[in-house]
């Protein structure tokens, strides 16, 4: 079962929430009460209500809930104290999104202005009979003059004027901003939540996409340019069943819009035409269950239309669909992100936006990376109308790695702050010693920070996605791995060591005692849970480990001194011994088990229950346990702890900035 939430990608079996190039993996458990509350959005549900159907043979408890929706609003930037999609109602429950649709239909009105300007063709391109144009751009300049956030920009046909949505102060704005002189007008009367835009033929109307309490529509409004002032509105277009989630809205000659639209009710996506003067609406393409629709962006001559898809597990396609005929072909399938298409003047090629890269495609389904550099995330790169600039989004994220002491757990210190993704933090063997990940400036790499100072460790210079952290026992190396490598990486002369292998990515746990080998997880092929397995580093072999003839699904593990395997679900721990047998060794009354380390004979769980962190130590031998508070989640999340946890390591909220830019 897969299903939309806004921009966001839910994927059931897979456990997996996705925007973009960003994948979040979240627990069955919280994963089937957003499935509860996605087939009653709208509805009020009480706790107990999601509890009964989520927990059905447990004795109610609140928490396990609570703990739920606080991490489904972390999976979809949804603040708890101004939420958007999961909306607390005081002493009833939660609701998801909006209300249930209205009974009656909502008429659409076309104004004669509006019916005025729809109906004026814009002119042929001067420049449609030219030669190619650049393909060398080096200078990048700013569009952006606002502290806000600036994205869904669309440039007009002319080349003058680009508009695009402004989040300020938690309101959203639709702007338009004269790109020579950079004098900027508000066009939107309200805020609202605005989220793709189009501008007509002629370049002096927009149709824009607002979200309403029960779906979407389509406004359309003129424009005064000498003023750059608003004249007329109205609503050309209401859907209740769907959801417009299109990037852009492509406005075409003969009046027609094109947009993707997804069902509310499922993960069903489909391409649609709407014809402003005769409000015909026209089906072109339907993806049902599989390959999610994107986005689209309709070609110079109008004849074709490009269909970005996601296809599969970090596989997202290209397709190129006749208008006239309805043949579609596919053009490419690219790995790690698709964030925007857009058409060159020239008809010949496709524009991709890729994580912080910039594609060129053409017709035949050649690939070219355009000489650009960025550290960025690129979205929605688009030619100028001349084809000499391309303007785009660029998206900034920080994430920053803070520690605490367990004897003043509420007294934070900022360690690492690059103003870049730091992240993924593993202490070494000797606890005043950590390993954590770091994108700067686009390069994903390992850095050892030991005694306030930040090393250098493994460059990485393919530039390749990195699954995991595990230090050897003696603390002498460290290990990282791509999806066919193992990389041993010595601490002392940075010197690696690549260790290949034939087996699917698998995420490093912790490196054996006794053994030169790994302790590995892998997400499960129904993609739901996660196996352990041994990865041997002088064979390569990877075997799995099996409990009654079934292979282990575990969330959280780890290796004692006998490298006996302890691994938990959400609220049980288990011991796996070296002759196979597993026992349950302890269980939480509210589950939340989101860590599990040994050390000597005590056993360290690691809880997040509600907005609370709490560590568990329980003695393996008597049977006593304590329990300590640890922190709160509000505003960070705790990823790692010492081994004698003693200090903790948390990552702040991931900031967000985005701008308008044009390279030249």
């Amino acid at each position: 079962m897969k299903f939309k939430i806004g921009s966001y990608h839910v994927d059931v079996k897979r456990c997996q929430i996705t925007a973009f190039n960003e994948v979040i993996n979240i627990e069955p458990k919280v994963m089937e009460v957003l499935v509860y509350l996605y087939s009653h959005k709208g509805e009020v549900v009480s706790q107990e209500e999601i509890f009964s159907a989520v927990w059905p043979k447990a004795i109610f408890n609140p928490s396990s809930v609570q703990r739920c929706v606080a991490i489904l609003r972390k999976a979809f930037d949804d603040d708890a104290k101004q939420p958007f999609l999961l909306i607390t109602h005081p002493k009833r429950g939660y609701s998801l999104e909006v209300p249930s649709p209205k009974s009656n239909t909502l008429k659409c009105v076309f104004g004669g202005g509006i019916a005025v300007l729809i109906v004026v063709l814009a002119l042929v391109s001067l420049f449609s009979n030219q030669q190619p144009y650049k393909n060398d751009f080096s200078d990048l300049l700013p569009i952006s003059s606002s502290s806000g956030n600036e994205f869904a920009f669309m440039t007009s046909p002319n080349g003058l004027y680009i508009a695009f949505i402004r989040d300020e102060a938690t309101s959203k704005h639709i702007w338009i901003k004269q790109l020579d002189t950079g004098m900027e007008k508000r066009i939107s009367r309200q805020p609202g939540d605005y989220l793709s835009l189009g501008w007509s033929p002629n370049s002096n109307g927009l149709v824009f996409t607002l979200k309403e309490q029960v779906g979407s529509s389509l406004q359309v409004t003129t424009l005064d340019l000498v003023s750059m002032l608003p004249l007329d509105q109205e609503e050309a277009y209401r859907t209740t069943d769907y959801v417009i989630s299109s990037h852009r809205l492509d406005w075409a000659t003969d009046n027609t819009v094109y947009f993707t639209e997804k069902r509310r009710a499922s993960s069903d996506t489909q391409l649609v035409s709407y014809n402003l003067i005769t409000k015909d609406k026209r089906v072109l393409h339907q993806s049902k269950q599989t390959d999610w629709l994107l986005m689209q962006s309709l070609s110079p001559d109008e004849a074709s239309i490009a269909l970005g898809f996601e296809a599969g597990q970090n596989k997202y396609r290209v397709d190129l669909l006749d208008l006239n005929s309805g043949y579609s072909k596919t053009l490419v399938t690219i790995e790690d992100g698709l964030s925007g298409l857009s058409w060159h003047p020239d008809k010949k090629s496709i524009l991709l936006s890729k994580r912080n890269e910039i594609l060129s495609i053409d017709l035949q389904g050649s690939v070219t990376k355009l000489p650009f550099k960025n550290y960025q995330i690129v979205r929605d790169a688009s030619y100028s109308y001349n084809g000499e600039e391309i303007f785009m989004e660029l998206v900034k994220v920080d994430v920053d790695i803070l520690s605490a002491n367990r004897a003043s757990v509420k007294t934070l210190k900022r360690l690492v702050n690059s103003s870049s993704v730091d992240f993924l933090p593993v202490f070494a063997p000797e606890s005043s010693v950590f390993v954590f990940e770091s994108h700067r400036f686009g390069q994903k790499q390992l850095f050892l920070y030991e005694q306030g100072k930040e090393r250098l460790l493994f460059k990485n210079p393919d530039n390749v996605e990195l699954f995991g952290i595990a230090w050897s026992k003696d603390g002498k190396s460290v290990f990282t791995a791509s999806k066919n490598t193992i990389f041993r990486i010595d601490v002392a002369s940075n010197k690696v060591e690549a260790i290949p292998h034939v087996h699917s990515s698998f995420y490093l746990r912790e490196a054996y005692h006794h053994s030169d080998a790994l302790l590995v997880s892998y997400r499960s092929s129904d993609g739901v849970g996660f196996h352990a397995a041994k990865f041997d580093l002088k064979t390569g072999e990877l075997k799995d480990f099996e409990a009654k003839g079934e292979r282990l699904s575990c969330y959280s593990m780890g290796l004692d001194k006998a490298d006996n395997i302890y691994f938990s679900n959400t609220s049980e721990v288990f011991k796996r011994t070296g002759a196979g047998e597993v026992e349950r060794v302890w269980q939480s009354q509210a589950a939340g088990i989101i860590g599990v380390t040994t050390e000597s004979n005590l056993l360290f769980v690691t809880l997040e229950q509600g907005s609370q962190y709490k560590l568990v130590e329980y003695d393996l031998s008597s049977g006593n346990s304590d329990v300590t508070w640890i922190g709160n989640n509000e505003g960070k999340m705790l990823i790692n702890a010492a081994h004698d946890y003693s200090q903790f390591l948390y990552l702040t909220e991931p900031t967000r900035q985005k701008r308008l830019v044009r390279l030249r």
